[in-house]
């Protein structure tokens, strides 16, 4: 990503924005840390988050029910487990961004099939899945791989500005998710292309397709590539045992859509039960396409996201 796009301004030291500048100077003390050490905090914190999040708590339960199965006590458990690997994953997220490089190779990692990516100058789409480390694992792969992607801007300037000026020390270049046709020029230059195919973003760019047995709007955007022949690859990064196993799987190409997506879908389910308790299930994956919504409603997200339309 070039620098013009990501320049420190004034604005981003208002007064509004301190609190935010001291939460990620404490962080960036605390990633200082021993491994095993941050882990524990992140046991510690994703109970924390557990207690103060009812309405994550609750898109989680609905989640883990809905594809998994579990109930009960076991359920319960199973979503307590999930919020520690959230809690977790805001120390792996500031390793990701501000350990050395020495660091990141002292981590335990185990690379599979990596012959398929063995020829960096083809271009290939990166698929890769919404994990609790989705930082670290950025960085991880960067480590093998000269790597670009795609991210969404966030809500808050301050997390959004160090969020991009730390993936700029380990990603090549980066786009916003409003970039497609330009994602599409780099893979066919040569790059290698990260996205993260396995949320709902709305069933405007999306097709139902089975996400765990249950209709879910999938993005159609891998699918444009798969008609196209371009080379489509998975890469799972799975926590198993305190090693980061690094997977990686190529998929057919197709020039049906809804058999691509199935597929690919099919690869996500795989990997996700890989490390189930380290996946995203907060996330609301199956808003689209329901006749009644089965998540609660969350009126003061939903008023600040009204808010931040009518602003654009």
């Amino acid at each position: 990503m070039s620098e013009d796009k990501n320049k420190f301004s004034p604005s981003l030291l208002s007064l509004k924005s301190i609190v935010t500048w001291i939460g990620i100077g404490l962080l960036r003390i605390i990633s200082l840390l021993p491994y095993k050490i941050l882990m524990r905090l992140g046991d510690s914190l994703g109970l924390l988050i557990h207690k103060l999040s009812p309405h994550r708590k609750e898109i989680s339960a609905i989640n883990i029910n809905r594809c998994l199965q579990k109930e009960g006590d076991e359920l319960n458990q199973f979503v307590k487990s999930n919020f520690q690997a959230v809690g977790k994953g805001i120390f792996e997220m500031a390793i990701g961004w501000w350990a050395s490089d020495k660091r990141i190779l002292n981590i335990k990692t185990r690379l599979i099939n990596r012959h398929i990516l063995k020829n960096q100058s083809e271009g290939a789409l990166l698929l890769i899945k919404h994990s609790t480390h989705l930082e670290l694992d950025l960085r991880l792969l960067s480590q093998y791989f000269n790597l670009t992607g795609m991210y969404k801007s966030q809500s808050n300037a301050v997390l959004n500005y160090v969020m991009i000026k730390a993936r700029n020390n380990y990603i090549e270049a980066s786009l916003t998710n409003k970039e497609g046709l330009k994602a599409a020029r780099w893979i066919k230059s040569g790059k290698i292309f990260l996205y993260a195919a396995d949320q709902d973003y709305g069933q405007n760019v999306s097709e139902m397709v089975p996400f765990f047995g249950h209709h879910a709007a999938t993005v159609t955007f891998p699918a444009l590539f798969s008609k196209k022949n371009t080379k489509i690859i998975f890469a799972d990064v799975s926590n198993i045992k305190g090693t980061y196993e690094i997977e990686l799987k190529e998929l057919h190409s197709s020039e049906n859509e809804y058999e691509f997506l199935k597929g690919m879908n099919d690869l996500y389910q795989e990997f996700i039960l890989k490390e189930p308790e380290g996946y995203l299930w907060m996330h609301r994956r199956f808003k689209s396409g329901l006749e009644e919504n089965i998540y609660p409603k969350w009126s003061r997200r939903d008023k600040k996201r009204k808010k931040r339309r009518l602003k654009r």
